[in-house]
């Protein structure tokens, strides 16, 4: 068989086409950069005071969002809470996704549908040790360089807040 220039060229250039980020990504963008982050998460007891740097980035062709969750180690969190999430977009259900796992070997999956003027919320299934339940994440955003964050878990009809930071860069 003979070589053809003009069938690899297109093949070529479809293969690249079909991994191209979606436009819809854009919609990610306000998260990108480094955070600086200030919050309190309760976990068995009193709420628990920690800093936290979170930074984020494209990675794989622009088509998902890293982010890196780092606490800080003090006397009052001796066991920073560390994670890593990845959020990206499926065009066949025209939703967002996300995945997150994390240091204590917590994980979860969850959904959205993109900002709603200030306010993103995301919803899934919330592994944590023994427990799951859906949890929520709710991030609203205070101009280019602030975002709030609280992270809700649902135990029975009631949503309690597990987390609630103010992340600044």
């Amino acid at each position: 068989m003979k070589f053809r220039p003009a069938i690899a060229l297109l093949s070529l250039l479809l293969a690249t086409s079909a991994f191209a980020a979606d436009p819809a990504l854009k919609q990610l963008e306000p998260f990108v950069g480094t955070w600086q982050c200030r919050g309190t998460m309760v976990l068995d007891g009193p709420p628990i005071p920690y800093t936290a740097t979170v930074a984020t980035t494209w990675v794989l062709g622009g088509n998902w969002l890293d982010v890196r969750v780092t606490q800080m180690k003090t006397k009052q969190n001796p066991k920073p809470y560390n994670g890593r999430s990845y959020m990206g977009y499926d065009p066949t259900s025209k939703k967002f996704v996300m995945y997150w796992v994390d240091n204590t070997g917590g994980y979860q999956s969850a959904e959205f549908t993109g900002w709603q003027g200030d306010k993103l919320m995301w919803e899934g299934m919330a592994h944590m040790g023994p427990m799951t339940a859906m949890g929520r994440d709710t991030f609203t955003r205070s101009g280019a360089k602030k975002l709030t964050h609280t992270f809700e878990l649902q135990q029975g009809a009631k949503w309690n807040e597990m987390m609630k930071e103010t992340c600044t860069r």
